[in-house]
């Protein structure tokens, strides 16, 4: 399949998504964090989990104060990304970081798709 990523299930119900491109091209910050690898977007929305060489950092996307940690990322590249059947997202990073993002409760905690092109 072509395009930016495509889904694979696993075998307990989950998805992976395959990117065409794992390598992190850029992180947005606004009211949300946005993670872009080539032409796919990992968005999230809500409070999330980030590890780094260990230790366990608790960031929220509406805190800015929050999302140091986030930096040792980027550089970077993706090593797998999937989503468990109870809609719990994780990142792994090659260099070992790894990103959890509770799963959807009302609306969703996270999305992944096609880089939102802004004009101008």
């Amino acid at each position: 399949m072509s395009g930016p990523s495509h889904l694979r299930e696993l075998p307990d119900g989950g998805l992976e998504f395959v990117l065409e491109d794992p390598v992190l091209t850029c992180l947005v910050v606004d009211d949300r964090v946005t993670l872009r690898f080539g032409r796919t977007d990992v968005v999230v929305a809500d409070p999330f989990e980030l590890e780094v060489d260990g230790v366990h950092h608790r960031l929220d996307p509406r805190r800015p104060d929050t999302l140091a940690p986030l930096l040792t990322t980027y550089p970077g590249a993706a090593r797998w990304l999937h989503a468990s059947p109870e809609g719990e997202l994780t990142l792994v990073f090659m260099q070992g970081q790894r990103l959890v993002v509770p799963g959807p409760a009302v609306r969703s905690a996270w999305t992944v798709g096609p880089t939102e092109v802004v004009p101008g």
